[in-house]
């Protein structure tokens, strides 16, 4: 009979105590996995200190510097199993999440990212979601030029230790926390990893659910930023010479900015048009910071 493989489950977090316990509540209230939360956190979170304190597969590692992908390589540079596993810390897996995940993992062929249904209900009708990842049916996404938003999210997916090791894991100039692009973190190691060959493989079995806690408003800024960070994750390939690649991305990040425009005019949605000029603003200003950043 073949040995199940292990698997970490991962949460990096930074001042989000109100959200954190109930992500910690699904998790621990399922299989037997170690559980790791790095947490970058201004102030120390003596709840959370207590909770590790009385739960053996909890372990808490304070980290003093600050972005998400810095916290990812921390975490995965600690974990010492086959298998990492990422859930945001406003991510809710469903109760069978983890026997499901164990099962696709220990059939799963040859590949480097398993991401799974990530589900976004929305608080109002005229709202945009945050980091949705819908799943309907398995699919093995690779090759060179698939979108790396195809091959999930960093809000929830696992990730095989050795394919983070063979890419050097991510980088920390860009994603949560990173002065200059405060996003395109996963992106980025998507298509490192998908350009060098590896693959991904989407499942609808696995499912969570990733809670849209944030204001209309708050939307504004983080739409910008994601479009500040894309187009500058773009300019990296093409300043690094792949100039073909880098160029593709690029001209995602126009589309992206034109489906959201499309879509304020059909819906005469005013939320929509002010994202669409967010997105705007954001690839302007990450494709001017891009180019002049020495990667």
């Amino acid at each position: 009979m073949t040995e199940a493989v292990s698997f970490t489950v991962v949460v990096c977090t930074r001042d989000r105590p109100e959200l954190l316990p109930t992500t910690l509540d699904a998790l621990l209230g399922q299989g037997g996995f170690p559980l790791l939360v790095v947490d970058q956190s201004e102030a120390r979170d003596d709840a959370l200190a207590r909770r590790a304190a009385g739960e053996p597969r909890l372990e808490v590692v304070s980290d003093r510097g600050r972005g998400l992908s810095r916290a990812r390589n921390v975490g995965s540079a600690r974990a010492g199993t086959d298998w990492v596993v990422f859930v945001d810390d406003d991510c809710v897996p469903e109760a069978d999440w983890a026997e499901r995940l164990q099962a696709v993992l220990d059939r799963a062929p040859d590949v480097d990212i398993v991401s799974g249904h990530v589900d976004a209900p929305v608080p109002a009708a005229d709202y945009v979601p945050a980091s949705a990842f819908p799943v309907e049916r398995t699919a093995l996404v690779r090759g060179r030029f698939r979108h790396p938003g195809g091959a999930g999210f960093g809000v929830c997916m696992a990730v095989r230790r050795a394919a983070i090791e063979r890419l050097g894991g991510w980088d920390e100039r860009l994603g949560p926390g990173a002065a200059e692009f405060p996003a395109a973190d996963d992106m980025d190691f998507n298509y490192r990893l998908l350009r060098s060959g590896g693959a991904a493989l989407l499942t609808p079995e696995v499912r969570s659910r990733h809670e849209q806690w944030r204001t209309p408003a708050e939307l504004e800024p983080l739409y910008r930023g994601y479009l500040k960070a894309w187009s500058g994750f773009a300019m990296k390939q093409l300043r690094g010479g792949d100039v073909a690649g880098g160029l593709w991305l690029w001209t995602i990040g126009v589309v992206d900015f034109l489906d959201m425009l499309a879509s304020a005019i059909g819906r005469r949605s005013r939320l929509r048009l002010r994202l669409a000029l967010a997105k705007l603003r954001g690839l302007a200003e990450g494709t001017a910071a891009g180019l002049r950043t020495r990667w």
